[in-house]
């Protein structure tokens, strides 16, 4: 159930309280926190009154976690450094919304707790306890998207450092961009943990072959033909952290260079094509780049190898999607929490035949830049 504090939609100056209060923050970021939620109550408080709204509706629900910080989602870094506070206000209210109907209620339950939703267990090769594909809920300050796709191994319970490690997770959230309804990938990482690492080559081993952005990508494909949205992924020059104010940090903009490196070899290996400012446009399969076409017979054979091995996983996946998550109706709008509104949106020319109709909602007005 919801926090008890809040029997109703608190008022949305309460904001600026919540961002000067904010744990684990620093006094100067809990000021900037402050300051754009100032700037968002004078410029947008009609979608911060929307989305508070919103945000106590699946709190009290027990969908969302801590609704201050749930709130301050609408005036952090977001996706699309080209984002304003009403255009992350519509994207976050959208993204609420269609996340009531992709998921089955246990799993929908779960991601509210905070907990993972395993999609897939795939098989752990040799020396690993387990291997899982999971769905998680994004921290509030991760600038990449809502949820989090993860890649998670375990070695056996007799080998050191036998924790779950993430070795790969993908950022991602579900919004309309130019009225298309859209799975929107903000980021592809792999490991963070300074000490609990696995080594590219056990990494890639583990995936017969396969590299686990790549792999990630391929799964981010799949949930996108289940739920019947587009697949599309940042611009790696619009990442927030190409912002001028975060570019004067001499760190962020080492971080901004290797993430823009990283992804742009992404997108290349996935031949996509550039979109309206900041959205790299993604195919809705890639099954035609597994054929087996080197003349070298150990070349050839791994290239079997890792075509296999996506064939047996892509079949695991559609098995096991239907047991947590839910396609897309276009006629069940029961399950909706906000009223039917439009937003502008960016896809224009973007061939649309291939895709299923998708459910997502339309959401309020709004430009995105």
């Amino acid at each position: 159930m919801g926090d008890p504090r809040f029997e109703q939609p608190p008022a949305i100056w309460h904001g600026l309280g919540w961002a000067l209060r904010t744990p684990q923050a620093s006094p100067r970021n809990r000021l900037a926190l402050a300051l754009r939620m100032a700037w968002g109550l004078v410029r947008h408080p009609v979608a911060l009154r929307r989305w508070m709204a919103v945000a106590w509706e699946m709190h009290s629900r027990g969908l969302l976690g801590d609704l201050p910080t749930e709130f301050l989602r609408a005036v952090r870094p977001y996706v699309h450094r080209g984002l304003s506070v009403q255009d992350r206000a519509v994207a976050l209210t959208d993204h609420v919304d269609w996340l009531a109907t992709a998921l089955a209620p246990v799993a929908l339950k779960q991601l509210g707790a905070g907990q993972p939703v395993v999609l897939a267990s795939l098989a752990a090769p040799r020396g690993y306890e387990a291997m899982r594909l999971q769905l998680q809920r994004a921290p509030a300050h991760s600038p990449e998207g809502e949820l989090r796709l993860t890649l998670t191994l375990q070695r056996e319970a007799r080998v050191q450092l036998s924790q779950p490690v993430d070795v790969a997770v993908l950022g991602f959230s579900c919004f309309r961009v130019q009225g298309r309804s859209c799975l929107v990938i903000g980021g592809v990482r792999g490991q963070r943990h300074p000490s609990q690492r696995l080594s590219p080559q056990e990494v890639t081993q583990a995936l017969s072959g396969w590299k686990a952005p790549v792999l990630m990508v391929r799964v981010a494909q799949e949930l996108a033909q289940y739920w019947g949205l587009h697949l599309i992924g940042l611009d790696p020059a619009w990442h927030p952290l190409h912002g001028p104010l975060q570019r004067l940090s001499g760190r962020n903009r080492d971080t901004a260079r290797r993430i823009s490196e990283a992804h742009t070899t992404l997108w290349t290996h996935f031949a996509a094509q550039r979109g309206p400012a900041g959205w790299m446009l993604l195919p809705p399969h890639s099954d035609d780049r597994l054929e087996a076409t080197a003349l070298s017979p150990e070349k050839r054979a791994r290239q079997i190898q890792r075509a296999d091995y996506w064939i047996r996983t892509a079949n695991l996946l559609r098995n096991e999607f239907r047991g947590v998550l839910l396609r897309p109706d276009p006629h069940a709008r029961d399950a909706r929490v906000t009223d039917h509104q439009t937003l502008q949106g960016m896809l224009s020319g973007y061939d649309d035949s291939r895709y299923a109709a998708s459910s997502v909602l339309e959401s309020v007005p709004g430009s995105i830049l």
